[in-house]
């Protein structure tokens, strides 16, 4: 079992010891990292894990109550890279309630966490800034703007980055700060 997302990062993403295969995606940190610590904040298996392409299920974890679409929570590894329809719905759109509740993005340097409406100010941002005549507009085809997690970190607002720890007590001390804001971010 992993302790800590700055394992994850170093055993996954930083070396892989998967000799020289690519590293894996973000399904992998899901499943291998994500819902086991989920399931011991909320004592519940979500209703959704990564329904990419399942019509009507926001996010890649995804908690139902009472039949109804309680909250999603979108992953993303290394670069953001939205679907037409992610990113009509969930960027351009201002209907909130179509979007996932959260964003939890992982990087070599670390994680960020935030509310989906902090993740959409600071990746329209990061989008402006390198994109000056850039207009948040509809997309018929294709993707939204890819942009680097790592970027992105310096938009999302303070106490929304947990950068990957270099020692164990650093890291096991980095992991108490994210698992406390994710209880914070997911209570239900």
């Amino acid at each position: 079992m992993l302790k800590t997302y700055s394992e994850y990062i170093d055993s996954y993403l930083s070396t892989s010891g998967l000799n020289e295969r690519p590293c894996p995606g973000e399904h992998h940190f899901v499943s291998a990292y994500l819902v086991p610590r989920l399931f011991k904040l909320n004592q519940r298996i979500p209703d959704y894990i990564n329904p990419d392409g399942t019509k009507g299920v926001i996010g890649d974890i995804v908690y139902y109550k009472d039949h109804k679409h309680q909250f999603g929570i979108e992953a993303k590894l290394g670069t953001i890279r939205l679907t037409k329809g992610e990113f009509n719905d969930w960027v351009v759109r201002e209907d909130s309630s179509r979007w996932p509740r959260t964003f939890i993005g992982i990087s070599t340097t670390g994680v960020g966490l935030c509310p989906w409406a902090e993740f959409r100010e600071a990746y329209v941002a990061s989008i402006k800034e390198k994109s000056k005549k850039w207009t948040l507009d509809l997309i018929a085809e294709g993707y939204g703007p890819t942009k680097s997690i790592d970027l992105l970190f310096d938009k999302l607002p303070t106490g929304r980055v947990f950068r990957k720890g270099t020692t164990l007590e650093q890291s096991e001390r980095l992991e108490a700060s994210f698992i406390k804001a994710l209880k914070s971010e997911v209570d239900c």
